[in-house]
């Protein structure tokens, strides 16, 4: 892992006009702010750590992952592009339960949790802010709920795709991140996929899962 303290970024969600933010709020995160570069699969948090940054995926994708006691793996989110983690600190000096988890090359924004708990007080839509992103991880985790209950592994992987579908309506998922999500063996994934594409029900490319009308 690398650190920068460049303060360029495309994605940040300091840039975001819509979110009023007063103008000593941003200086202030913009001000404790680094850059933190991340290698293929390196770990961002461990599991039973105490993190001491808030982040903002600037660039790749970063899996949370559950281990049990024998060791098996549960993806339980993934986090992409402008999008915070981990929430839960923002309130809780707990250890986390979870590993943070970069699935490629990633590059994130960090921002220390003393600095974002005391500006918290002072400006209330940094608040809205944080909470409208824990409303959208609650959402993600009903929508994993409804996957999990459906009955056949075509109605799993089917709406898994559309769940992670981004902006130019691609899944971008592997076929293990599919199969852990959807609770399905990575063969079963692949059968089920190769099924629904001869089905004409989803495309499959270099750029990801397409769903098909």
């Amino acid at each position: 892992m690398m650190h920068s303290q460049n303060k360029q970024c495309q994605n940040c969600f300091l840039l975001d006009k819509k979110l009023m933010l007063k103008d000593s709020t941003a200086a202030t995160l913009l001000k404790s702010k680094s850059v933190q570069n991340v290698n293929a699969h390196g770990c961002i948090i461990s599991q039973g750590c105490l993190p001491l940054n808030i982040y903002c995926v600037a660039e790749g994708k970063i899996n949370t992952i559950e281990r049990d006691l024998e060791g098996r793996e549960n993806l339980v989110s993934t986090f992409t592009a402008t999008n915070l983690f981990p929430l839960t600190n923002i309130v809780s000096d707990l250890p986390t339960d979870y590993e943070f988890i970069a699935e490629g090359k990633a590059r994130l924004c960090c921002f220390p949790v003393k600095t974002v708990r005391e500006l918290l007080t002072a400006d209330p839509q940094l608040s809205i802010l944080f909470l409208k992103n824990a409303c959208s991880r609650g959402l993600d985790s009903y929508e994993r709920i409804v996957i999990l209950q459906s009955k056949s592994a075509a109605d799993k992987v089917l709406r898994t795709v559309e769940q992670f579908l981004d902006d130019d309506g691609y899944c971008r998922l592997t076929r293990k991140e599919i199969s852990l999500w959807a609770n399905l063996t990575i063969e079963t994934v692949i059968r089920t996929l190769t099924s629904l594409e001869k089905k004409k029900r989803v495309k499959k490319s270099p750029l990801g899962i397409q769903l098909l009308s």
